[in-house]
């Protein structure tokens, strides 16, 4: 491979120049959240990162002075993992990543990088049986036995937070045993629950006996529980470690971490789980994240939600079950979510991006659904609404005037959060596939953060203005029983999906929607390496108009398949329908004879190479 420089000339102009498989940096994270500290680690998240041989070269230039070269520990095309060395000075930084291909030509730069000294939390142990005497210790090791029962120690606990929180934090300590707890737990800044071990240390909140006895009903009765309270644990900055929880059936949130938060080696489970009304989705929440998190090698089976994310956090490493979904990425930026085993206990759950979602790390996930064969348990792009479709009064390079008022929905407001991630995209007419972040808005005036490199033309192109969806690496995952896994259902920009493994998945989906009061788009996808195993799963796709003829353009477009494969015991194919233009599916490969590629009339610009073998290679 190489790097190329290219130009597009149509209609007498010519673009400016463009180059092809030079490295891009899309986001950055460390190992602090927005920051990285010496000895800790920055990852980089774009494209054209690394080849087959090397990866992208890394420096972290300073204001004065020498670059510094960072070690890479781990790579792929769309990522890269850099160690930050001890003897790094706290600062701000420019990073620029050389591509492999050429040391020389097309540098990526992003910055400022901030390395800052870590603060360290107080380590002073506070443990909770320092009031009940010297056999507390024993006695509550004895509540572990089979039937043995939690011993309240709430009085002990919140003695202990209390001196934590006068202290400025510290470790708040949990010798072994089973711990029941009559009240939410509000934790300092700063502070840790650390237990003696996952499995030796449990937190109930319960109602009736904590566990069953094989030979009798009476640990099946369930006492009545009071109103619950809206989280168990909560706080701004805390950590929890090496402890098991177990909720009451009818929470809300089990822990709302809603600042920075370090939870490692948890166990979460939901006291009488079986006990649930099997014709309605269960709700309740397991955990909730904020800003600059860890989720780590943590055991959780969740009642409704497993763990709703924040922003410039990483989920590791985890099982998560849930009757839900077991992690919702709605809402969420600059996450990581990767090596996780996800399990659906409901046959409807679900994995999603709603609405609004960018920046986002996905690798390596296993999803399985409990009920094989009769579940869903699919992975989509959500579409949210817009804020206007149609045509533009004025262009000036990056403040646009709109030709009629923007109308909101009437769940999202012009000073919702919502439209703090909006983007200008152009969906038909002059510039047509392009996008733009906004930066402020008033009324018909919108201000861009750059300009279009393909300008619109006043009255000419077609614009929509819709939440930012995308900018999401699906990498390396394990899909299972799903109807669809898309890149799309509405909106969705700059997704890749690559080396992904579709078994007993109905359809591989990309789906633009059209109607009279919304354009979302599904523009610049692409798609490497992934196989579709078992049945009858094909590729689709597609752009949804709704009703036929509210839309003359194209509302899904610029899609890539490229050396996709269709397993032997997998007899579906690929589709290419509805409003769609500029799709290219190449080198795609298929196990059954019984395979097709199927392009209907309304496509527009498709291009098709080196796909077989085919029983039908039908482009009508």
């Amino acid at each position: 491979a190489r790097i190329f420089s290219v130009r597009v000339t149509a209609a007498g102009e010519t673009s400016e120049p463009a180059l092809l498989n030079a490295p891009r940096i899309w986001w950055t994270q460390g190992d602090a959240g927005d920051t990285a500290t010496p000895s800790g680690w920055l990852r980089l998240f774009g494209s054209s990162l690394a080849t087959a041989r090397a990866p992208a070269t890394v420096r972290l230039w300073p204001a004065q002075g020498q670059p510094i070269v960072l070690p890479t520990t781990a790579a792929d095309d769309w990522s890269l993992r850099c160690a930050i060395p001890a003897n790094v000075p706290p600062g701000s930084y420019q990073l620029v990543a050389h591509s492999p291909l050429s040391v020389s030509d097309a540098p990526a730069k992003v910055g400022p990088i901030v390395i800052a000294a870590p603060t360290p939390w107080p380590d002073t142990i506070y443990n909770v049986l320092e009031s009940y005497g010297e056999q507390a210790t024993a006695e509550m090791r004895r509540s572990l036995s089979k039937y043995g029962q939690p011993v309240d120690r709430t009085e002990g606990v919140l003695a202990a937070l209390a001196k934590a929180k006068a202290a400025g934090g510290g470790v708040v300590y949990f010798p072994a045993g089973r711990y029941r707890l009559s009240r939410p737990l509000e934790l300092p800044p700063c502070t840790t629950l650390r237990g003696e071990g996952m499995g030796l240390v449990t937190l109930w909140w319960g109602a009736g006996r904590f566990n069953l006895d094989g030979g009798g009903d009476q640990g099946l009765a369930k006492e009545a529980e009071p109103e619950p309270p809206g989280s168990f644990i909560s706080g701004p900055a805390f950590g929890m470690e090496d402890l098991s929880l177990y909720l009451p059936l009818n929470h809300r949130t089990g822990i709302d971490a809603f600042g920075q938060s370090r939870l490692r080696r948890l166990r979460i489970r939901v006291d009488h789980l079986w006990a649930l009304d099997g014709n309605k989705r269960p709700e309740g929440t397991a955990v909730r994240l904020g800003r600059g998190f860890e989720l780590s090698d943590c055991d959780i089976i969740a009642k409704g939600t497993g763990v709703i994310p924040g922003e410039a956090g990483v989920i590791a490493r985890n099982t998560i079950a849930a009757g839900k979904t077991p992690c919702p990425l709605g809402g969420v930026r600059a996450v990581v979510v990767e090596d996780n085993r996800l399990l659906s206990t409901y046959p409807t759950a679900y994995q999603n991006i709603a609405g609004v979602g960018q920046d986002i790390y996905y690798a390596r996930n296993r999803h399985e659904a409990q009920q094989t064969h009769q579940a869903d348990f699919s992975f989509t792009f959500d579409a949210g609404g817009s804020a206007y479709a149609g045509r533009l009064a004025a262009v000036d390079g990056t403040h646009l005037t709109l030709a009629d008022d923007p109308v909101f929905p009437t769940w999202a407001k012009p000073e919702s959060w919502y439209w703090k991630r909006a983007v200008v995209c152009i969906v038909d007419g002059p510039g047509a596939g392009q996008w733009r972040r906004v930066t402020s808005f008033a009324g018909r005036e919108w201000q861009l953060e750059e300009p279009f490199a393909a300008p619109p033309k006043a009255a000419e192109s077609l614009v929509s203005i819709v939440p930012m969806c995308g900018r999401a690496l699906i990498v390396g995952n394990q899909f299972a029983d799903a109807n669809w896994i898309n890149y799309g259902f509405g909106t969705a920009f700059d997704v890749v999906y690559a080396g992904n493994t579709l078994t007993r998945c109905a359809q591989f989906l990309g789906y633009g929607l059209a109607s009279p009061t919304a354009l979302l788009p599904c523009l610049g996808v692409q798609c490497f390496d992934n196989e579709l195993r078992e049945g009858l799963g094909e590729i689709n796709v597609n752009g949804s108009v709704r009703p036929a003829g509210c839309f003359g353009g194209a509302i899904t477009q610029n899609i890539v398949h490229r050396r996709e494969r269709f397993a032997a015991d997998n007899s579906g194919g690929i589709v290419l329908q509805g409003a769609l233009r500029e799709v290219i599916v190449e080198g795609c490969t298929f196990g059954s004879a019984a395979s097709t590629v199927r392009v209907e009339p309304a496509v527009r610009g498709a291009w098709l190479a080196g796909n077989g073998p085919l029983a039908t290679a039908a482009a009508h």
